[in-house]
């Protein structure tokens, strides 16, 4: 009896390895056991931008991966936006070291009275038109001279300008899982090296979109800024199993940081001048630019100059704060109405917006860019970067001069200087 149930076993035995080998060879592989080693790499510089992660947040909320950088690399007690305070102004000066007067992207809307259209970032033909972007964002610096760049959806890079786009880039789209964007920065590092891009660059957009939702002091925040910590881990994991972690020169950022807003601290602006004696308005909650009607901005101005209330104040360019860098563009407004850190400038349309909504914003940014809540952050680590080193808070116009030091780039004229950051480097 038993030597027929022994018998009987044995097939079924085997027919259970071979399932269980099957199975086995169908389970991906991890990424990280099919790398090989890279060999060959140039200087490399990684530009990984973290949108409205405020300076204060690597002490505040939880995130191992960015504060081992921090503290084995070299940071910034923070970075210095510049303003506005904005998402599309601050990348591309990153990106150009000039600016938003002298590149053009002066706010994430934009009126040219050239020829008399508007950029907005729901105007995908206009977000990749070239005409709007100025100056050289160094990803067209690299490609002018011979080394590829690539770039997962950091702004600006969509579009041709002066007759370049990265070698590698993509249409952004906020579906893409910050795991799929890690990945294909690490595709593009496996690349021979003929077709591997020097010069990289990263958006993850996680704590800008729940801090204006939730606020930059609320749990969920901390949770977006754990879910980059884990992006940025992801990252570390793959350049260590290609053994170039110490060789990849890891730029992160943000842009600005994010202001908490009582929902009460809201200003109607409709109310206090007569909308029709502008020829165009732009309506954002931070900065309201008002472009008046042909002998109109006198009244406009005198109008609100008599009715705003003590936390806003209204603007002419020329009387705009020098250190703003903020009037030597057509593009800006003859007229801005500036609300103080945590107040909100609306009208009717879009107070009654913001009444049907899930509930008004409760963190804000595009405010002074010397508040506090404004501070941006700066992480580098790397081969060229000296180590355990905090320096002084600097301006974000210098990261290009930085960039292109390291990659061995002739940069293209900007406002930054090079010495300002040359203690950040070996």
């Amino acid at each position: 009896m038993c030597a027929t149930v022994f018998d009987y076993m044995k097939p079924t035995q085997k027919l259970f390895r071979r399932t269980i080998l099957l199975l086995l060879l169908l389970v991906p592989v991890s990424s990280h056991a099919q790398t090989k080693p890279i060999r060959d790499l140039r200087p490399t510089v990684i530009l990984i931008s973290l949108d409205g992660f405020r300076y204060d947040y690597l002490a505040k909320y939880r995130s191992p991966n960015l504060n081992s950088l921090a503290r084995s690399g070299v940071r910034a007690r923070w970075l210095i936006p510049s303003f506005p305070t904005k998402t599309y102004p601050n990348h591309y000066t990153i990106a150009t070291g000039l600016y938003p007067a002298h590149h053009g992207i002066v706010e994430n809307n934009i009126y040219d009275p050239q020829f008399k259209d508007v950029f907005n970032l729901s105007k995908r033909e206009e977000v990749e038109n070239g005409r709007w972007w100025l100056g050289e964002p160094i990803w067209v610096t690299a490609e002018k001279q011979n080394q590829r760049s690539a770039s997962v959806f950091f702004p600006g890079t969509e579009a041709e300008i002066a007759g370049k786009r990265p070698t590698y880039w993509k249409r952004y789209d906020a579906k893409v899982s910050n795991t799929a964007r890690v990945n294909m920065i690490l595709s593009w590092l496996d690349l021979p090296r003929a077709q591997r891009p020097t010069c990289l660059s990263l958006y993850f957009s996680d704590t800008d979109d729940t801090g204006h939702r939730y606020g930059p002091d609320s749990k969920e925040t901390g949770q977006a800024v754990a879910n980059l910590d884990e992006a940025l881990g992801r990252l570390i994991q793959g350049l260590r199993a290609r053994e170039i972690f110490a060789q990849v020169n890891l730029i992160i950022v943000s842009d600005h940081g994010m202001a908490a807003v009582d929902p009460a601290n809201v200003i109607q602006l409709d109310q206090m001048f007569d909308t029709g004696l502008a020829e165009r308005i732009f309506w954002t909650p931070e900065i309201v630019s008002i472009f008046p009607r042909a002998g109109n901005e006198l009244k406009i101005y005198s109008s609100l100059r008599r009715h705003l209330p003590p936390q806003a104040r209204v603007f002419r360019k020329a009387e705009l704060p020098a250190r703003f860098h903020y009037r030597d563009s057509a593009r800006i407004p003859p007229l801005l109405v500036l609300p103080d850190e945590g107040w909100v400038l609306t009208n009717r349309d879009g107070l009654a917006a913001m009444n049907a909504s899930e509930g008004p914003a409760k963190g804000r940014h595009g405010y002074d860019n010397r508040l506090r809540s404004m501070r941006a952050i700066f992480i580098a680590h790397g081969a060229a970067f000296k180590r355990r080193k905090v320096v002084a808070p600097f301006a974000n116009i210098q990261i290009y001069n930085l960039m292109t030091r390291i990659l061995g780039l002739k940069a293209a004229p900007n406002d930054g200087a090079f010495t300002v950051v040359r203690e950040v480097l070996r």
